[in-house]
């Protein structure tokens, strides 16, 4: 009885994981893109009921050994997309000649009212560009005078909540909806070692519903042609509101060639984290984080470092990374 009852919890479990697991890869319609997000938890939960199986087999509580191969092949499947992230990669860099660039990309969330959190967050990590997200007015003009002397340059989106204080000076910025396609994007051109670079910073829509979700796409889409057409070194980041397996997000990075600066560090997820206005039990929080935040920079960019800092009462945490900028 007990053999019978492992064997179809077993069978149930498996099929259950190893067609989330495959939706992966065909999931381009919503809501099934949603199921994609959640790579690393299908990994472990594979992982975790492999070891399982293996035990129950060892005391005799199954006899099918193509449990235990099924498994094994979905926690392959899943370990495809997660194991990369932590393997060392051609963009790392230690020691390099150059100055680092460090930019810094926070939703602050537009519930969040502890301007003192999010102005110590930001001064602690120095740096030398930061791109924020859902900023209302009253939040921006306190930002503006508390960085003044050490990000005297600001722009704020007129729509979408974006908004950049740098250490550099803009040759240009602007917000721009790309053929109102989605949200806002802010687009600034800026000199750095004596070469200008491009910075853009987005915020898409959260694609909890059926127009959201297409909304969301049409901004990706839209960024993919237009960064196509740019020849400057890039730097593309905010909260995406994807993760990395996301058909979206794939195709975005295969058609612009952008690589994501996580890349060889992990998967650093960066959403849900604890705060105020959270509804989630703190418990869920660490189960559920997934990287929707990112920083996708063209091939002239080396990264020194990436890692999420605090998120002063945010439902994000902050990403703050170490760029190297090649010489021409």
């Amino acid at each position: 009885m007990l053999q019978r009852i492992a064997f179809i919890i077993s069978t149930a479990t498996l099929i259950v994981l190893g067609l989330l697991s495959l939706l992966v890869y065909f999931a381009w319609v919503w809501p099934l893109e949603l199921i994609t997000h959640f790579r690393v938890q299908y990994f472990i939960l594979s992982v975790i009921l492999a070891i399982a199986l293996i035990i129950l087999w060892q005391v005799g509580q199954i006899k099918n050994k193509a449990l235990i191969i099924a498994a094994l092949l979905i926690a392959g499947l899943n370990a495809v997309d997660v194991i990369p992230w932590y393997l060392p990669h051609s963009q790392q860099i230690i020691e390099a000649p150059g100055k680092s660039m460090r930019v810094l990309s926070f939703n602050l969330n537009v519930q969040n009212n502890q301007d003192n959190k999010i102005v110590n967050l930001i001064q602690s990590n120095r740096p030398d560009l930061a791109l924020l997200a859902e900023v209302d007015e009253s939040t921006f003009k306190i930002l503006k005078t508390r960085l003044e002397d050490t990000l005297p340059y600001t722009f704020k989106s007129s729509g979408g909540g974006l908004a950049v204080f740098s250490r550099f000076p803009f040759a240009d910025i602007r917000a721009d909806r790309l053929n109102s396609q989605g949200n806002h994007n802010i687009i600034a051109n800026i000199e750095v070692n004596k070469q200008l670079i491009q910075v853009i910073g987005i915020h898409p829509l959260v694609p909890l519903t059926r127009s959201n979700f297409h909304r969301r796409n049409h901004q990706l889409a839209a960024l993919s042609k237009y960064i196509q057409k740019q020849k400057q070194p890039l730097i593309l980041m905010g909260d995406f509101n994807t993760t990395p397996w996301s058909p979206y997000y794939r195709e975005l990075i295969n058609e612009t060639k952008l690589y994501n600066t996580r890349l060889g560090f992990g998967i650093l997820p960066s959403w849900p984290r604890t705060a105020t206005h959270v509804r989630l039990p703190s418990w869920l929080i660490p189960l559920v984080n997934i990287p929707i935040d990112h920083c996708l920079v063209s091939q002239q960019f080396r990264v020194r470092q990436i890692y999420t800092g605090k998120n002063a009462n945010s439902d994000h945490a902050s990403l703050i990374v170490d760029l190297v900028l090649q010489t021409n």
